[in-house]
């Protein structure tokens, strides 16, 4: 299986599209990101992820067949939110850029990004031994015991000579 480079394919779009993006797998944990507020390994805010999540229900309410993104203004630029099933592409852009002209290209790309990625499988399970993390538990607090009760006299000396 090929690991794809977010990094890179994020450092092209800063070039090719003059925009700042980060991408996202489908639960909103950033993969890749040039965008500040959208830092790697982040995840995006509920609100948003909720957002993108029903967009097919809100598709059907406005009767669309589907919803591909949507654009937020914020004060200095547009936030654009371009969604697959697999992935979300955030890209940060001026306000006088064109989203008409801007978002047939971000779809495209999206569309081939996606499904050139596979999701990850599991292909071995360890299994979690519970018993032996409770008997580690159980003798890390014997130790922290044992070491309460060896400052105990030091303590004690200590609060009868400040009184």
């Amino acid at each position: 299986m090929t690991q794809i480079n977010y990094a890179e394919i994020i450092t092209q779009l800063k070039s090719d599209l003059n925009a700042e993006c980060a991408i996202a797998n489908k639960y909103g944990i950033i993969l890749g990101s040039k965008i500040k507020e959208f830092s790697e390994g982040k995840i995006i805010p509920q609100r948003l992820l909720s957002l993108i999540s029903n967009s097919k229900e809100i598709a059907s309410e406005l009767n669309l067949d589907k919803i591909n993104s949507f654009a937020l203004e914020a004060q200095k630029h547009h936030y654009l939110f371009s969604f697959t099933k697999k992935l979300i592409l955030i890209s940060k852009l001026e306000l006088d850029v064109n989203l008409a002209k801007f978002m047939p290209s971000i779809s495209l790309f999206l569309k081939k990004l996606s499904d050139s990625s596979r999701d990850e499988e599991i292909k071995e399970f360890s299994i979690f031994d519970f018993e032996k993390e409770l008997a580690r538990i159980g003798d890390t607090l014997k130790q922290e015991e044992i070491k309460k009760e060896k400052y105990s006299i030091i303590k004690d000396l200590v609060k009868y000579i400040s009184t």
